[in-house]
C-alpha cells in the first residue's frame, strides 16, 4: 500500500504518515455534518469528513482528495480516496474524532522469521549464525538484496556478480534487486538495509564492502563460497 500523498507541483509532502500516526480531528468541524460532538457518525458522514479534512488542512488546495468509497470494518470506517490518481486507504473512528492513515497488521509481526544467531564475525564483516547451510537443488544459496536507488548498492553489485559468476553450478544465485522475493530470508538476516549479502545462510551482511576496497571485497566473498561449495571449483579456489 502506498503510504504518501503526492503533490505534482507543491513543496509539501504529507509526511505524518509513518507507522502509529494518528490525527486528532475531533476540533475539526465538517461544513457537510451537523451532527453533534461524540455521535456515532454514519459511514457517509465519517467518509465526508476524513475528505474534508484532508482537503482544508493538509492539501489546501494543492491537490483535491475525492472519496471512493466507506466501509465499516472491525469497529471502524475504512475510508478509500484518490489523489492526483493515487488511491489510499485510511481509517477513522465511527465519533470521527481519530483518522489513522496507517493500520499495523500484528499478525504480520508475529509471523516474522526469529532474527539469525550470530555465533561469532569472519572476514569482510560478514556475521556467522548458527544456521545450516541452505541449499536449492543440492547447491548453496546466495541471496543479495539491493536497489538501483541505493549507491552502496550500486557498488556492491558489479562485485557480487561477478564473484558468484566464478560459481556458476556450484550456488544457486538469488540477485534480488528491487524486488519483494525471498523476504523471510531477508527478514531473518538483514536489519532492514540494503545491500544486504546472504551466504549460503550461514554468512550474512548488511552493507557493502567499500572501505576494504573491491579487490578486498572480492577476495572476502570468494573465500566464503568457496567454504560453502567445499573449495569447489578449484580455479576459484586456488
Amino acid at each position: 500500500m502506498n503510504n504518501k500523498l503526492f503533490v505534482p507541483g507543491a513543496v509539501i509532502i504529507f509526511g505524518i504518515l509513518i507507522a502509529g500516526a494518528i490525527i486528532y480531528t475531533n476540533n475539526f468541524k465538517s461544513p457537510a455534518l451537523e451532527s453533534n460532538e461524540g455521535e456515532i457518525l454514519s459511514v457517509e458522514q465519517a467518509g465526508q469528513k476524513m475528505i474534508d479534512f484532508i482537503n482544508n488542512n493538509i492539501l489546501q488546495g494543492q491537490a483535491t482528495a475525492s472519496l471512493i468509497e466507506a466501509v465499516e470494518e472491525s469497529g471502524i470506517y475504512k475510508v478509500k480516496f484518490s489523489v492526483q490518481e493515487e488511491e489510499l486507504e485510511w481509517r477513522i473512528t465511527k465519533n470521527g474524532n481519530f483518522i489513522f492513515p496507517q493500520v499495523i497488521d500484528l499478525k504480520e509481526f508475529e509471523s516474522l522469521p526469529e532474527p539469525a544467531e550470530e555465533t561469532g564475525k569472519t572476514s569482510g564483516n560478514f556475521s556467522i549464525s548458527s544456521d545450516e547451510v541452505c541449499l536449492e537443488d543440492g547447491k548453496p544459496i546466495v541471496y543479495f538484496f539491493d536497489s538501483t536507488n541505493c549507491p552502496h548498492c550500486q557498488w556492491e553489485h558489479p562485485i557480487v556478480g561477478e564473484v558468484t559468476a566464478k560459481f556458476e553450478g556450484y550456488i544457486s544465485f538469488h540477485n534480488n534487486m528491487d524486488s519483494e522475493t525471498d523476504m523471510d530470508i531477508f527478514q531473518k538476516y538483514s536489519t532492514g538495509g540494503i545491500p544486504t549479502l546472504v551466504l549460503g545462510c550461514k554468512y550474512y551482511r548488511v552493507g557493502s564492502g567499500e572501505n576494504a576496497g573491491a579487490e578486498q571485497e572480492k577476495t572476502d566473498l570468494t573465500g566464503l563460497i568457496c567454504q560453502l561449495t567445499n573449495n569447489q571449483p578449484a580455479e576459484a579456489c586456488q
